[in-house]
């Protein structure tokens, strides 16, 4: 008898990333691994200065041509090891079989070329078609992604497109040529609050219609509640804590993660809101010990600012970056969180 083998669409192992700077090397990520499977949404969410961004890119291999450098770990995707290919091949992958969707939209689009025309290039790119055969499906991605009019709006440029619309033409663009794996850095941070959710339902959609596989960058929690089915929680370039989201903001295990969720308002409810003091250290100087010790309130002195905490599985299939055991008990400690209901059908932390 035999047993299959589970093998991830994206694994990710203890990637590493560092850059040049005038003082030296600096470790932007570190031992950072997750995995996504086949039609799966995972959640990368922090702060800014995280290293979500960074992640990304090392993802692709376009780390190189931001100054950085993977010197550590690996990426495999769809079975291959993605970093080991020569820049001519990733080429190939990238828009073919992996989709990308960056943070800004309008600085992403070329302004001297028609919105059709961009589209239609990364199609002819990566499938032997002709120009109409790629226009007329660029018009029908962008008539997809909901662009009112796609056969005229196609043949105009991006400074007539709103910020919305930029939005959607990029998601266009990445998933035109059908990828297994679209990676969205902060999709909808530029945008006016109801064109985010209506950009986030799109992505949704397509997403099930599809069945692409979706590594989702964002700070926003609530996001990841409506999305995900998986989330790692990164600080100062680590993970510091992943699972399922339903478990992972049902009942934190790290700290952090405890911090950003008392940060979310709920609507129709006056509760306090609970700040996570100070900021991300940069890494070029990062606290001794515990990287989260300094605005940590339950940090034990001689202990979180002095042992470096690895990524450990304290509890089946959920791994954190923490010393001390609050949140992996059967309730929490006292001073801890309580799990109450919010409106996207998971809980968060309320003091």
């Amino acid at each position: 008898m035999t047993t299959s083998v589970h093998t991830p669409l994206l694994d990710v192992s203890d990637l590493t990333v560092e850059f040049a700077t005038r003082k030296g090397r600096i470790r932007a990520v570190e031992g950072v691994s997750f995995s996504i499977d086949r039609g799966e949404v995972l959640g990368l969410v922090g702060e800014s200065g995280s290293g979500k961004s960074v992640t990304s890119l090392a993802v692709t291999g376009l780390t190189e041509y931001t100054g950085g450098k993977v010197v550590r770990g690996s990426v495999t995707f769809d079975g291959r090891d993605f970093l080991a290919l020569d820049p001519r091949q990733r080429a190939d992958v990238l828009g073919r079989d992996m989709g990308m969707i960056f943070q800004q939209p309008i600085r992403s689009l070329n302004p001297t070329m028609r919105i059709g025309d961009q589209i239609a290039e990364v199609v002819r790119r990566h499938r032997d078609v002709s120009r109409q055969a790629a226009w007329d499906r660029a018009v029908e991605m962008l008539d997809r992604v909901h662009i009112p009019d796609a056969a005229r709006r196609a043949r105009e440029y991006p400074h007539t497109f709103s910020g919305g619309m930029s939005q959607r033409a990029m998601i266009a663009m990445a998933l035109a040529c059908s990828p297994k794996l679209l990676i969205a850095d902060e999709p909808t941070t530029a945008l006016d609050v109801t064109v985010q959710a209506h950009v986030l339902d799109l992505l949704l959609q397509l997403q099930a219609e599809t069945d692409v596989a979706v590594l989702l960058i964002t700070h926003d929690l609530g996001v990841v509640a409506r999305s995900c089915q998986r989330v790692a929680v990164m600080y100062s370039g680590q993970v510091v804590e992943s699972g399922t989201v339903r478990e992972v903001l049902d009942r934190p295990s790290h700290p952090y993660t405890e911090g950003l969720l008392g940060a979310i308002p709920v609507r129709g409810e006056r509760t306090r809101l609970v700040a996570v003091p100070g900021t991300v250290p940069p890494p070029d100087a990062l606290p001794p010990g515990c990287r989260f010790h300094p605005r940590c309130p339950y940090a034990e002195p001689g202990l979180c600012d002095v042992e470096e905490p690895d990524l450990r599985e304290w509890l089946p299939g959920r791994p954190d970056r923490c010393l001390h055991p609050h949140g992996r008990g059967p309730a929490p400690r006292g001073g801890g969180a309580v799990p109450v209901r919010i409106d996207t059908g998971t809980t968060r932390l309320a003091r």
